[in-house]
């Protein structure tokens, strides 16, 4: 029984952190609200961001990341 409940609590547990993890996610600010983010935005979230990764990750070269950009950054491995 004992292994049952420490099972059922994992199971429930797992979800949990998946939501933990999503929420992480979007909590970058776009603090000028022009539907994207600036290199400034991002060095918040991401302290470590150079400039020429930034514009790596501009995939249209418009010089800013929008949400698709970021979010193909982050399924790349490219941002963690």
């Amino acid at each position: 029984m004992k292994r049952l409940s420490i099972i059922l609590a994992a199971l429930i547990a797992a979800p949990v952190a998946l939501v933990a993890q999503e929420q992480d996610a979007v909590m970058i600010e776009d603090t000028d609200n022009s539907g994207d983010f600036s290199l400034a935005e991002l060095q918040t979230y991401y302290p470590a961001l150079t400039e020429d990764l930034f514009v790596s990750i501009d995939a249209d070269g418009d010089g800013a990341v929008s949400e698709a950009e970021l979010d193909a950054a982050r399924t790349e491995g490219v941002l963690g």
